[in-house]
């Protein structure tokens, strides 16, 4: 089990203390569940009453490859039909409340790896959540270095710092200035034979070595 995952079971339920009347959310999780053949784990990361901010996980019975492979014909995720998509999930669970609904994260725990998806902006995971998981195979031989290696953590988006002789960091992300395209820039990886996380650039198709810098949304 991924440190992720461990948190995630940690965290309070959504609800815990703030916000305890979340409308649908029984539906909206038996819906992924069915979609995603997954045991679906739903938290709340909101520090105050003005949103609900979700952390979900689901823990899918397949490897990477495995998902990958029913994600292309088209019988896991569900994103042919518009109507049980992810996004349409997200917008009735949003109806059925007056108070404003985010996805903050997205986890799938496999039984070989961990994909963690943190947003960019309002809804933009229900929004790119599909093409995200398309370039995951697309990019799958190349990360996994000819599927010689499989890291067993990826982290969607982050960002690479450039660090000057003296290791003060000259690069800041401007969170207003984030869009789609940040998910499909650099991912971080996490493999056992490596200490620390390394970079995988989406654009040359390599492993790179840099520091990752994770949003920070607060």
């Amino acid at each position: 089990m991924s440190q992720n995952q461990k948190k995630i079971e940690k965290s309070p339920p959504v609800g815990f203390n703030k916000n305890p009347q979340i409308k649908g959310l029984e539906t909206f999780k038996k819906n992924l569940e069915k979609h995603f053949f997954s045991k679906v784990t739903i938290r709340n990361s909101s520090t105050n009453n003005a949103s609900v901010k979700l952390i979900i996980g689901l823990n899918c019975n397949f490897s990477m490859v495995e998902t990958l492979y029913h994600f292309n014909k088209g019988n896991w995720g569900n994103f042919e039909c518009e109507n049980n998509s992810f996004a349409n999930s997200i917008k009735l669970l949003q109806q059925c409340n007056t108070i404003h609904i985010e996805t903050e994260e997205l986890s799938f725990f496999f039984k070989d790896t961990s994909i963690i998806i943190n947003t960019l902006y309002d809804q933009s995971i229900p929004e790119q959540l599909e093409n995200i998981l398309k370039q995951i195979g697309n990019h799958y031989v190349y990360f996994t270095n000819g599927l010689t290696k499989i890291p067993y953590e990826i982290h969607i988006p982050v960002f690479e710092e450039n660090v000057i002789e003296d290791n003060s960091l000259v690069l800041t992300v401007d969170s207003s200035t984030l869009n789609k395209n940040d998910f499909f820039s650099f991912w971080g990886l996490y493999f056992y034979s490596e200490e620390d996380a390394v970079i995988y650039d989406l654009e040359t198709l390599e492993v790179i070595s840099g520091k990752l810098q994770m949003l920070n949304r607060e």
